[in-house]
């Protein structure tokens, strides 16, 4: 779906983000190589790029408002990348109850925001109200200061995206309160990154650690990165990417029997 987005003001007074990470930048850095990029397969070009953590194809343009971006996603991200660096460092050395809730918070969140990009916001017309006529200067004055509005009776889609973050995210947090999530890293090769992992509960952290639901804190084999690297390939849109591909292992033709039988059906 090729979703156009509302351009800004001329010079974006108030400098809304108008590309806006789907998987956030900190997190694809994690990943580049000493060149500062990653290694990125594009399934619509069939080719390989090696392209920079800010480069637009990780990115949906203005598809959620600045509240979204700035203020409920932010505090969603920090808290995860706070997280992600003691999982590197190893002061944590396993997912608690109160990491449980940063990651769930995250995953759902990546998972919305990939889910945005790909079928955008819906605008809702408020039935039997007329609204006011809002000059876009009007409008981006409000939408800087975080205030949901309706121009005409109808309320952009991309100012109720908040709103879905957190419904889908309580919806997540409850269907998954009894599952763990365990730490786990690769003995030999990388992982990869899709651009959503969709139904599959696994957050990558870097090259060699990632956080993967319904398993023990663990080190796998290379089939075993291989086979949640195949997972993330079949499930990838637009895109995956590594700090380097060809350190990444794959299974072409998984029997579903690597994996230890400890990597069940992930619950949506």
């Amino acid at each position: 779906m090729d979703l156009k987005y509302e351009p800004t003001q001329p010079g974006n007074p108030h400098k809304f983000t108008i590309n806006q990470h789907v998987f956030p930048k900190a997190s694809i850095k994690r990943f580049e190589g000493d060149d500062g990029c990653v290694e990125i397969y594009s399934i619509p070009h069939r080719k390989v790029m090696r392209l920079r953590p800010n480069n637009p194809i990780f990115c949906a343009q203005r598809v959620w408002d600045q509240k979204t971006e700035a203020a409920v996603s932010k505090r969603i991200e920090d808290k995860f990348q706070a997280l992600a660096d003691a999982i590197e460092r190893g002061t944590v050395t396993t997912i608690g109850v109160w990491e449980k809730r940063i990651v769930e918070q995250f995953f759902s969140l990546w998972r919305t925001r990939q889910k945005f990009r790909l079928e955008g916001l819906e605008d809702v017309r408020l039935h039997g109200i007329a609204g006011e006529s809002l000059t876009k200067a009007e409008e981006e004055a409000m939408e800087s200061k975080h205030v949901m509005y309706a121009s005409d009776g109808v309320v952009k889609g991309r100012l109720l995206a908040s709103i879905h973050v957190f419904g889908y995210e309580t919806t997540f947090i409850q269907a998954n309160a009894s599952m763990q999530w365990g730490i786990v890293r690769s003995a030999s090769g990388e992982f990869l990154v899709p651009d959503s992992f969709e139904d599959m509960m696994i957050v990558p952290i870097s090259p060699r650690i990632a956080i993967v639901a319904d398993v023990p804190d663990c080190v796998l084999s290379r089939d075993e990165v291989a086979t949640i690297n195949q997972s993330a390939i079949i499930r990838a849109k637009n895109y995956y990417f590594a700090r380097q591909l060809s350190s990444v292992p794959v299974i072409r033709r998984s029997t579903g029997t690597q994996f230890r039988g400890i990597f069940p059906e992930h619950r949506g």
